[in-house]
């Protein structure tokens, strides 16, 4: 009898986090992941993501295997969520984060234009309306940039639909399958 191997993998493994080893020599922390990869964390890259904030590497905790706890200097906890500490280890979750970025990018700018051709604006006009620069809407158009949400709530309220509207995605066309 022939013996065979049968190899069973955990897919969702790159979002685990198994362990956390605390230099604080270093102020880094070592992050082991489920798939066996481990990342290197500069502490300073956390304190400085967000809100500026002094870490206290007495208290780290790993409730789960989504989020890293951290205490800072005024005793409450920071969230490091598992995709933070992804990037330190994983170059083509990276890569594969930034083409969703883009991607991501592109839709809102192809739905901007075509709901503002639409409404018979130019992008000056809807600029003008939402009280945005010009570039901005260009920019957002062409999906060259995020807007803030406050200035994605002003482009919708120019367009005359609700911000929900303006980030819902574009319905699938109608197949005919008969």
């Amino acid at each position: 009898m022939k013996a065979r191997i049968v190899t069973i993998e955990l897919p969702q493994a790159a979002r685990m986090m198994t362990r956390v080893e605390v230099d604080k020599q270093h102020r880094q922390l070592r992050v082991r992941f489920a798939d066996g990869r481990v990342a290197t964390v500069p502490v300073e890259e956390i304190e400085k993501a967000g809100q500026p904030v002094r870490l206290d590497l007495d208290r780290v905790e790993l409730p789960d295997p989504y989020v890293i706890l951290i205490a800072n200097a005024e005793g409450d906890l920071e969230e490091v969520p598992w995709d933070f500490v992804r990037h330190y280890c994983d170059a083509e979750f990276t890569e594969a984060e930034r083409e969703k970025d883009e991607a991501s990018r592109q839709t809102l700018g192809r739905r901007l234009r075509r709901l503002r051709e639409e409404a018979g604006l130019t992008q000056a006009e809807l600029a003008q309306r939402a009280g945005v620069g010009r570039v901005t809407v260009a920019r957002i158009e062409n999906g060259r940039m995020y807007a803030r949400t406050e200035t994605l709530r002003r482009l919708a309220r120019a367009l005359g639909i609700s911000l929900v509207d303006l980030l819902a995605p574009e319905p699938e066309p109608d197949s005919d399958e008969s």
